[in-house]
């Protein structure tokens, strides 16, 4: 994708504030889950949280440069540099997106941290977190779909 032309007209603030304002609740959310993770000796749950966190901090300042992005060339548009890593973006985050809409349903999963933090507080925790972690994936496969689309063709369409 560092081969594509940086597109100067192209406006994505809303865009860009909208996948930002959902990384706290990674954080949050993973910190809260990785302490009893951690004390309950859930090995594969630490894992996975580091994993999620690390996952989201690389991919939002891909998307966020990547909607900025265009071919110029017509080697470019001919090549389409990164094509395979932004459709591979695209299913990840629509699957997780997916999973994380059933997960929220499923009960069990969770019950380490319950058994930690009581039901009542773990239910605060996941209704201010979760919904923006969805909204994430959703909106950030949306935004990705949208690099599918516009970085491989001239800017200025």
């Amino acid at each position: 994708m560092v081969k594509l032309d940086v597109n100067k007209a192209a406006h994505n603030g809303m865009d860009n504030f909208l996948l930002l304002m959902c990384l706290p609740a990674f954080f949050v959310h993973g910190i809260f889950s990785i302490i009893p993770a951690i004390l309950f000796g859930n090995v594969l749950a630490v894992i996975g949280i580091i994993f999620e966190i690390i996952q989201v901090l690389i991919q939002t300042p891909f998307t966020i440069d990547g909607m900025a992005r265009s071919s110029n060339t017509i080697n470019l548009r001919k090549t389409k540099p990164g094509r395979e890593m932004v459709t591979f973006l695209v299913i990840c985050n629509v699957a997780m997106w997916i999973m994380q809409t059933f997960e929220v349903k499923s009960h069990g999963l969770d019950q380490y941290r319950q058994e930690f933090y009581s039901k009542e507080l773990w239910s605060i925790v996941g209704h201010m977190c979760l919904p923006l972690m969805m909204f994430y994936r959703f909106h950030a496969s949306a935004c990705i779909g949208d690099i599918w689309k516009y970085a491989y063709i001239p800017s200025g369409h």
